[in-house]
């Protein structure tokens, strides 16, 4: 259901203006509590699967993916900042379905691919604030562009060692 937010929050941004703002930001909140929920009630009820394990993080990433391409066109969302979150995200799909050909079983996501998700959430909403006719947040953007290119720096590391690892333990 996630995923089927993600072209309407992407054509709220692209048309943004007073009168739809209110919506883009209410949709936006919905799908960030339908990724919550989905996530809790299925560890809360012992209801993980496979597929959801597999679903959950591609519905992440091409969240990420259509908002960040909608806030560049739109706003002055970073393009090098834009270009680092996808390439990375691709890089972790890219890897994930390598390690699956090899009949290697999925792992969920690592904590800090859960942390940078999480400010990475916290710069769009940032620049989704800033969409607002009435609202300018500059400062607040710089700060979070900051601390999300931290934990994007530690989550290409961590993802990287990961995939190093998988990949030295199958040649022994």
């Amino acid at each position: 259901m996630r995923i089927l937010t993600i072209p309407v929050i992407s054509l709220l941004i692209l048309h943004s203006n007073a009168r739809n703002y209110p919506i883009l930001i209410a949709v936006f909140f919905f799908s960030i509590l339908l990724d919550f929920f989905d996530g809790y009630l299925a560890r809360k009820l012992a209801q993980e699967t496979e597929l959801g394990k597999i679903l959950d993080p591609i519905a992440d990433k091409l969240m990420v993916l259509f908002i960040i391409l909608a806030l560049m066109i739109k706003s002055d969302f970073p393009l090098w900042l834009g270009i680092a979150i996808i390439l990375r995200d691709f890089l972790i799909l890219l890897a994930s379905l390598i390690m699956s050909k090899k009949g290697k079983k999925i792992r969920p996501s690592i904590l800090i691919g859960k942390i940078t998700f999480a400010a990475l959430s916290a710069l769009v909403l940032a620049f989704i604030v800033d969409l607002s006719p009435s609202l300018q947040i500059p400062l607040v953007k710089r700060y979070i562009i900051v601390l999300s290119v931290g934990f994007l720096g530690w989550s290409w590391i961590e993802y990287y060692a990961l995939y190093k690892k998988e990949k030295n333990a199958e040649q022994t």
